[in-house]
């Protein structure tokens, strides 16, 4: 298969916005084949063996924007058509805060909560702009099956039953990779057993004060547009009313691994000293 010879579906969200879940829904399709859940610091690589009539890849929107992801398959010769899952970022930020990869750091794999935010707001702006296709999570853990076949019929795909019932396992996905954790934990044996509805209540429980007046004012329209509350509570384990989740170079991997090598040659010095 090379490039150009299929369409790329392109899926992408922010971290936590549940878009894994909806990748596997479509990944079950007998005409689709693809990538499951491609690591957000690095473009995904599409698998040189997909027989399928279809092309699926999903990944994430935080080192890269949809935008620039949509260019780069381009430039590789792909005709790409967009997918953009959609959620309450308030939801998102709130879920990410307690995630191993939601760090809140300075670097370009691990980039500050709100550039992450920001990229995905520009490519909301994109997609409204040019009306592609979007899916609202919170509308698809409510009304799945109506939210798929309505989201199908905007993509140009003939509905496939298989996106509810998952007859496919992992071994027949050509890169069933990745996944979050919550995903692999709750996934059952078809969507009506996997999708949960109590998902939709809004929790802002781990976000500062600080961040949640940053989001409500800088996603305004945002969630004007989609239907989202303008205003959230605040969460009472803050006292101060100005707390913010602030970037760090020491919350990234990069940060640790660095010290952890650091630790281990000073260990290995000090045991040389005492030789």
């Amino acid at each position: 298969m090379k490039p150009g010879e299929k369409p790329l579906y392109l899926c992408a969200g922010t971290q936590s916005s549940g878009s894994t879940l909806i990748s596997w829904c479509f990944l079950q399709r007998q005409d689709m084949d693809g990538v499951l859940d491609a690591r957000g610091d690095i473009l995904p690589q599409i698998p040189h063996t997909i027989s399928a009539p279809n092309v699926w890849c999903k990944t994430t929107i935080n080192c890269f924007r949809m935008r620039e992801m949509i260019q780069y398959f381009e430039d590789e010769g792909w005709t790409v058509r967009p997918l953009l899952v959609v959620r309450d970022v308030r939801a998102v930020w709130n879920s990410l805060s307690k995630k191993s990869y939601g760090r809140n750091g300075t670097t370009a794999e691990e980039p500050p909560l709100r550039i992450r935010m920001r990229r995905f707001k520009e490519d909301w702006e994109l997609f409204s702009e040019r009306g592609w296709p979007m899916l609202k999570y919170e509308a698809f853990v409510s009304e799945a099956e109506k939210a798929l076949r309505e989201l199908c019929a905007k993509m140009g795909l003939p509905w496939d039953e298989g996106m509810l019932i998952w007859k496919k396992g992992k071994e027949e996905i050509a890169a069933a990779v990745h996944g979050n954790a919550t995903f692999r934990e709750t996934r059952g044996g078809s969507l009506a057993e996997t999708v949960n509805p109590s998902l939709v209540a809004l929790k802002t429980d781990n976000i500062a004060p600080g961040d949640l007046r940053w989001l409500e004012k800088q996603f305004a329209d945002f969630n004007s547009e989609m239907g989202y509350p303008p205003r959230a509570e605040v969460s009472k384990q803050f006292s101060d009313p100005n707390a913010r989740a602030v970037p760090s170079w020491e919350n990234t991997r990069r940060y640790l691994k660095r010290n952890k090598k650091w630790r281990l040659l000073k260990t290995i010095r000090e045991m040389w000293g005492r030789a």
